[in-house]
């Protein structure tokens, strides 16, 4: 612990932070224990100065104010070659917070690790891939041009390059990084970095989109170019190779050949200009499995140098990750809309790919919004026949269980209800037992590979535990036929039960509902637990007709 900086803290705080000595005093604790190679220790300083300096501004009687605000941007400079959440803050430091890019996003850019995984790829030298899928305008392109201005500030002596789908996304890139480095009025480049050289009318490019840094180059500190364009000697990168939307929109993702022809070009354009230490950052809507990101992606699976984070519109408990601060995101009731639009023009795969983040093969869907049953909640008159649900069990960590409720009225199957979590089964079990005591149901049938016995004799212990009896089943899922089988042959039945419509469904039914469109024959499934639970479900109902059917025999006597 640096007993100074706390000694001088105690003064501070004795003059009401009204001496403007006494505040230099702990800059400079902060800044000479980071040069001395003390940079952790360093780090958690400056963090406390903040923090103390914000208590001084607070403060009515302080006298300072205005000398402390700027006192908190020397601290976010000084935090800066090691922190790129301080980089952005004090980038806009004098901007209306309002008009800022960064503090209104910066919360949910925190909450889903995309800033951490950034520093561990530019600073931390943890990962040296990072694949980011957003939906489009939320401001993953303006991330990377404050991320490639970090860059040309603290490692000028690097080579960059950025690609895109076309030449006027490039062009317009290069624009942003030019203007952010060149105006002094919004923005603080020139203020973090006075020992950088930079002048816009003499190191910069617009035409051939290139631009230097500190000095003049062969090989350009900063270049942008389409993915379509000539990039052999264009760049030797060695510092960020950066692609952005390298995919053009639906109807190039539509077209396999295209998609052929673009990961050629990836592979040996654009990423034969990468050294071999050279960081690379992929961010961009994901169109389909077999795009550029899907195969890199799939072609290293596993590797712990590469990331990939998703961050969908909606999340789990389908709220918007993108309501941002001041106003400048989108609200939940607009990704409800957007998705209830896709679902009735039957386009439920741009839905997922772009707005999700689950880019599906549309030619593989089995389950088209367009060609299931529904019903508004209102059930046919009388009691239903039967009340049964089956239960795909799911352990957490992504893997969801799965639990539709069903309510059959003759041969009519009716979902009322569903279970979607992807909770541990301490948080799953009481949630099964609730929904069993909720509708009365009179057999439950539970998957019994991976556990799934146990997981039944622990709904029975809770059930016994509240005096009550109902029929628990359980089975093995066939080895005879994979999963996807299955599902494909009871596909037609599945279509024939009613679900409940858009408008009517809770979190968990939405949860199902996307699960189950999401399903395809082609390519790999990251869930699915609920087609395989409807799966269940039709053979649930099959096993009764068999055993209710009668054979009239020839008499022998």
């Amino acid at each position: 612990m640096n007993n100074l900086f706390y000694d001088i803290v105690k003064i501070a705080k004795k003059e009401s932070g009204n001496n403007l000595h006494t505040i230099n005093d702990l800059f400079y604790v902060c800044k000479n224990t980071i040069d001395e190679g003390n940079v952790k220790e360093g780090l958690h300083l400056c963090k406390e100065l903040k923090k103390l300096l914000g208590q001084f501004i607070q403060n009515e009687t302080n006298t300072h104010k205005e000398e402390i605000y700027y006192k908190i941007f020397d601290v976010l400079v000084l935090e800066s070659p090691y922190s790129l959440d301080s980089y952005f803050q004090a980038l806009e430091y004098n901007r209306p917070v309002e008009e800022q890019f960064y503090l209104p996003r910066r919360n949910t850019l925190i909450k889903h690790g995309v800033i951490q995984a950034l520093e561990d790829l530019m600073i931390n030298d943890v990962i040296d891939e990072l694949f980011l899928s957003m939906p489009p305008r939320v401001g993953k392109t303006t991330l990377a041009v404050f991320v490639v201005s970090w860059v040309l500030g603290y490692a000028s002596d690097k080579s960059n390059l950025y690609s895109s789908h076309g030449g006027k996304v490039t062009q317009a890139f290069y624009d942003g990084v030019a203007t952010l480095l060149g105006d002094d009025y919004t923005y603080n480049w020139t203020k973090i970095f006075p020992n950088v050289q930079f002048n816009k009318s003499t190191m910069c490019n617009a035409k051939d989109t290139y631009l230097d840094t500190g000095r003049k180059k062969r090989y350009h500190s900063f270049t942008a170019r389409s993915i379509d364009s000539a990039l052999n000697g264009a760049c030797d990168c060695n510092g960020l190779l950066l692609g952005d939307d390298l995919v053009e929109g639906i109807e190039e993702a539509l077209n396999l050949a295209r998609l052929r022809s673009k990961w050629l070009k990836v592979s040996s354009d654009l990423l034969t200009r990468a050294k071999e230490r050279a960081k690379k950052f992929w961010i961009g809507t994901r169109w389909s499995i077999n795009d550029p990101i899907g195969i890199m992606l799939e072609e290293n699976e596993g590797n712990v140098r590469r990331r990939n984070i998703v961050i969908p519109a909606l999340d789990d408990n389908d709220q918007s990750n993108f309501d941002y601060l001041y106003g400048v995101g989108f609200s939940t009731e607009y990704y409800k809309q957007r998705r209830a639009s896709f679902e009735k023009n039957d386009d439920m795969a741009t839905w997922y790919a772009v707005f999700q983040g689950k880019p599906i093969e549309r030619e593989g869907m089995l389950f088209n919004p367009s060609q299931l049953m529904y019903f508004n909640g209102v059930l046919p008159e009388g009691e239903p026949t039967r009340k049964f649900a089956y239960v795909d069990v799911g352990w957490g960590g992504g893997d969801y269980t799965a639990m539709p409720v069903i309510y059959q009225y003759d041969k009519d199957l009716f979902c009322v209800d569903f279970i979607c979590d992807s909770g541990n089964k301490k948080i799953t079990q009481p949630r099964v037992v609730d929904m069993i005591m909720k509708h009365g149901l009179s057999s439950v049938k539970f998957e019994k590979n991976n556990g799934g016995e146990g997981y039944k004799d622990d709904i029975e212990r809770a059930l016994k535990e509240k005096n009550i009896k109902i029929n628990l089943l359980t089975s093995y899922a066939s080895n005879q036929i994979t999963k996807e089988t299955k599902i494909f042959e009871h596909a037609p039945s599945i279509r024939d039960i009613y679900f409940l419509e858009e408008g009517k469904r809770n979190v968990d039914y939405v949860k199902a509902m996307e699960n189950l469109c999401a399903f395809t024959i082609r390519g790999k499934n990251r869930h699915d637990d609920v087609p395989d639970a409807l799966a269940g479900i039709i053979d649930m109902v099959n096993e009764v007709v068999q055993k209710t059917s009668i054979k009239i025999f020839q008499r022998i006597f």
